[in-house]
């Protein structure tokens, strides 16, 4: 074999070579398609709650849009911090994705000495998803309609009363009502606001505040009494229940809720993701779903999240200060 023919035998080789990769250049580009296996969204709180609520009304629209389909994977416990730490270690593959809240990225930074996850470096901001204030409710075997007699009836009957909490947006008024009106009550904490409600609902605890969403079904069911709403006025699903503030003077809180993506996540698949959501809370299908639920829907940048969350860590620990809670 001369030369030249190994050199013609070298030029064949390489022309093969380049059209087997032109030929595999679309199935490249399409094995490289985002998203290509289905996105994750956890939710740190359980089943039936805020959080999971706005969850899967949105995953549901993402789902359509991305083509692939959105897990809800559920990781409640110890005010969001244990699935908010599942989801920083998650793959920053564009693939996972956190329904964080102000408990999770503004409260715990106060409520707790240490987290199990740092809520700026481990996490970039996606968009904000909406916010809904909390509400006061009672046992109806309480014998109070309104905030007022129920501190009247909590100081004619210290430590016989308990109330539950299940997040900071549960965990902050309570601890405000009692500290502003020095009442003498048992504190039992949850996984979750829909246990606590429901521990309420049965007689083992006297009072819970709970999430909109989440206690309005169980007023009109006759199950709870609403006695207040943690907003600076009434709100028009609950007319003529005041706010907090009647018996916790300048207290006002609204709960809101987020997505992040864990920190080394691609910026493409951020951006992406939030193209995706900020369409979906800009559909009047969608925010029909939420309305019921009083939701008010927020949607953002990512640069306008991370602002926001800033200024909200502030806020919430000023009202930590104030409810008089000590760091865990």
């Amino acid at each position: 074999m001369n030369a030249l023919t190994t050199r013609r035998q070298a030029l064949a080789l390489a022309v093969a070579a380049a059209a087997t990769m032109a030929a595999a250049g679309p199935a490249a580009a399409q094995a490289r398609k985002y998203p290509d296996h289905p996105i994750t969204f956890i939710v740190p709180f359980p089943a039936g709650s805020a959080t999971d609520q706005l969850a899967r009304v949105v995953a549901e629209h993402v789902g359509r849009a991305a083509g692939q389909s959105v897990i809800i994977d559920n990781k409640p416990g110890a005010n969001g911090t244990i699935g908010t730490a599942a989801a920083a270690k998650a793959p920053a593959d564009g693939h996972s994705f956190l329904i964080a809240t102000s408990t999770t990225h503004a409260a715990n930074a106060s409520l707790y000495r240490k987290l199990p996850y740092d809520p700026i470096k481990d996490f970039a901001p996606v968009t904000r998803l909406g916010e809904i204030p909390f509400v006061m409710l009672v046992n109806p075997s309480v014998p109070a309609d309104t905030a007022q007699k129920f501190v009247a009836y909590a100081k004619a009957n210290p430590d016989k009363l308990a109330w539950g909490s299940g997040s900071s947006g549960s965990l902050i008024p309570g601890h405000a009502l009692v500290t502003a009106n020095a009442l003498r009550m048992t504190h039992v904490p949850y996984k979750g606001v829909q246990p606590a409600m429901t521990d309420t609902m049965g007689g083992q605890t006297q009072l819970v505040f709970a999430d909109l969403s989440s206690g309005v079904p169980q007023v009109k069911a006759g199950k709870l009494r609403a006695l207040a709403v943690t907003s600076a006025g009434e709100h028009p699903m609950l007319p003529g229940v005041p706010p907090l503030a009647v018996v916790v003077p300048g207290f006002e809180m609204t709960a809101w809720f987020a997505m992040y993506a864990p920190a080394a996540t691609p910026p493409a698949a951020v951006e992406k993701m939030n193209q995706w959501v900020r369409a979906a809370l800009a559909d009047p299908a969608v925010q029909a779903k939420v309305a019921p639920s009083g939701f008010k829907l927020t949607p953002s940048t990512p640069a306008e999240l991370g602002l926001f969350a800033a200024k909200e860590t502030v806020k919430w620990a000023k009202a930590v200060q104030a409810a008089g809670i000590q760091a865990e």
